[in-house]
């Protein structure tokens, strides 16, 4: 796909900067790509962040890379220290002394590092979120443009029934590109293989949905929503109910009251998530995934171990959602407005279909 797929780290709070910076950001992810392309193992991934921080004496020595928010710096000397949200624990770590006179290196500011596995942790390399993202999906689409071009792919069968591409490489955290063909679509090299198995029935209704989209659209819809559900740790039927219910996959849907886009955002909301195109179906799904995700967090409770939400938490998450949370805290459950309780039980309806079939 020509367009680039912009990744969700672009839509915290603050992580929006001036022209100059954003240059410097592009020089810190290609340094920081670089300093993970030395490593002689394949980092270990935020997964086996609470593994190795129970017993770090097993992984001594490997190098594990984690995503998290700066919520803290403290200087002494030369010294720079930046306190690091990595879910609900909060690091430590002393800047390099390549990094200690970073621009991006400010409270707010999403992160990605690599820590060496030490008693403490050892930060060894960092980078803007956004832009090490952004650099990652450069790197991938290019990667998979040589290798069409250099060889012929062999298409096999996996287990589900799906295509996949034999022969073409990439680096172990990270999924090899799948080609399905005109029809089932072109899945983002950077889907993992759960979110790629089930790319084709995810395409096919998101096309049924919007017919009138055209193939790229498509496309980079369901890469959104796949990706960002992932990443978000959101159900992507949920994300799916909620799009139907708000655009019926409209993209260019514009409210009465001035929401816009697939998850109808308003243009406060928009703004302050650093959206600067809330009619880009890659911003605006970003951003609807990590609402959802923050409303998941505050009124849906502990996700259920088969992976479908309760009709009850849907209600809730989809009342934060359309009349805010306030209201819901107001109300101490789905407000009282005829617009909010029409729009649950569609989403829930919706979503229980789709969990259905």
């Amino acid at each position: 796909m020509a367009r680039l797929f912009i990744f969700a780290a672009c839509l915290i709070a603050f992580v929006s900067a001036s022209v100059a910076v954003r240059a410097d950001d592009g020089s810190a992810a290609a340094a920081y790509l670089k300093v993970r392309r030395t490593l002689r193992q394949t980092p270990l991934t935020a997964q086996a962040y609470a593994t190795v921080t129970s017993d770090p004496r097993t992984y001594e020595g490997r190098v594990i890379e984690l995503s998290g928010t700066i919520t803290g710096q403290v200087a002494s000397g030369s010294d720079r220290t930046i306190l690091i949200s990595i879910g609900n624990d909060v690091v430590s770590a002393t800047l390099p002394e390549s990094l200690r006179q970073a621009f991006w290196i400010e409270v707010g500011h999403t992160v990605r590092t690599l820590f060496s596995v030490e008693t403490p942790l050892r930060l060894i390399a960092a980078g803007p979120e956004y832009d090490v993202a952004v650099a990652e999906q450069r790197e991938a689409q290019e990667n998979a443009r040589t290798a069409s071009t250099s060889r012929s792919l062999s298409y096999t069968r996996d287990g589900t029934g799906h295509e996949t591409v034999a022969g073409v490489g990439a680096p172990d955290s990270y999924s090899a590109p799948s080609v399905y063909g005109d029809d089932g679509g072109h899945p983002s090299p950077y889907l993992n293989i759960r979110a790629r198995n089930i790319f084709g029935p995810y395409h096919a209704a998101v096309r049924r949905f919007n017919h009138r989209l055209d193939a790229e659209d498509v496309d980079i819809i369901t890469n959104s929503i796949l990706y960002f559900s992932y990443q978000n740790d959101i159900d992507p039927r949920l994300l799916v109910a909620m799009i139907i219910a708000e655009s019926d996959f409209n993209i260019f849907s514009t409210s009465r009251t001035g929401a816009m886009g697939l998850g109808q955002l308003m243009p406060s909301t928009a703004a302050g998530l650093g959206v600067t195109d809330p009619y880009d179906p890659e911003q605006n799904i970003a951003a609807a995934a990590h609402i959802l995700r923050g409303h998941l967090d505050k009124f849906g409770g502990a996700p259920p171990a088969a992976g479908i939400i309760p009709e009850s938490q849907i209600k809730i998450i989809m009342a934060a959602y359309n009349a805010g949370p306030g209201a819901v805290h107001k109300y101490h459950g789905v407000p009282p407005y005829r617009e909010t309780q029409r729009y649950v039980k569609r989403v829930a309806a919706l979503y229980k279909e789709m969990c259905n079939d």
